[in-house]
């Protein structure tokens, strides 16, 4: 390993967000006169969400029970949106929403099952219309064609999309309306969303009258070997561990409402 690709590489840990907040709060303490106990704090604080251990150990509870998944005769398969990029010129779903995407086309492929696309979100480009011309994609490049669903109750690959929900919580509310209107009155489904928002999104399907089997995509944990590299901050693992809290403060919420 050279000298540049070691010292580039510290660089971009140490002196780009978040480490640079860590390294500046470390300043901070060393030389304030006053609040020297806060800015240690915060240097830890943003250290810790920053690591990728910590991050792991966050979303470890999240994510480790939907590792595993065995198919089951199900009703139909519901894909949770998850986030758009306007004026994207191709793929306009985001990343962690093309995994749901794809992952639920392949699923639903493979079992012969209608797919119920549920989201719209709160900008104007809609997640839904991100997921049609996503599978519009599918389809021109490579000759993948998912049929529009025009019953969900006869069981055949195809796709219908609701897009009207904002949140999880309309997710589940509209997709369970639209199941009553085909008049499947107790519908099973598999639900694939990313493996860190299952918990959540299980419970608010529950409360809603759907039996649910778990069918997660888009883990953020790798099994692969930790190096040293990984102690030190990067965004990667921020981003993760706010994924995490998002998580943990919905469930949180879901408890005081009653609902988990």
């Amino acid at each position: 390993m050279s000298q540049f690709y070691i010292i580039s590489k510290l660089f971009t840990y140490l002196f780009l967000p978040p480490g640079l907040f860590v390294f500046l709060f470390v300043l901070a303490a060393l030389f304030a006169k006053k609040f020297r106990a806060f800015f240690l704090a915060s240097a830890f604080v943003f250290y810790a969400l920053a690591n990728s251990f910590v991050s792991d150990m966050l979303l470890a509870p999240l994510e480790k029970p939907f590792r595993n998944f065995e198919p089951q005769r199900v009703d139909a398969l519901v894909i949770l949106a998850g986030g758009s990029v306007a004026d994207s010129p191709n793929i306009p779903l985001s990343p962690s929403a093309y995994k749901r995407a794809i992952w639920g086309i392949m699923q639903a492929r493979s079992q012969d099952l209608p797919i119920l696309f549920s989201g719209a979100g709160i900008t104007k480009y809609t997640e839904a219309a991100a997921f049609l011309a996503s599978t519009h994609e599918l389809e021109q490049y490579l000759h993948v064609s998912i049929p529009n669903s025009l019953d969900l109750s006869d069981k055949r690959f195809s796709m219908l999309v609701e897009d009207k929900s904002l949140d999880t919580y309309e997710n589940a509310r509209y997709s369970y309306e639209i199941f009553q209107h085909f008049g499947i009155k107790k519908p099973k489904i598999y639900l694939v969303t990313s493996a860190y928002h299952m918990r959540r999104s299980i419970k608010l399907y529950e409360h809603f009258g759907f039996e649910v089997v778990a069918n997660a995509t888009d883990f953020l944990i790798s099994n692969a070997e930790r190096t040293n590299w990984d102690y030190l901050p990067s965004m990667d693992a921020f981003k993760n561990s706010y994924r995490a809290l998002h998580e943990y403060f919905g469930l949180l919420s879901l408890y005081l409402k009653g609902v988990y």
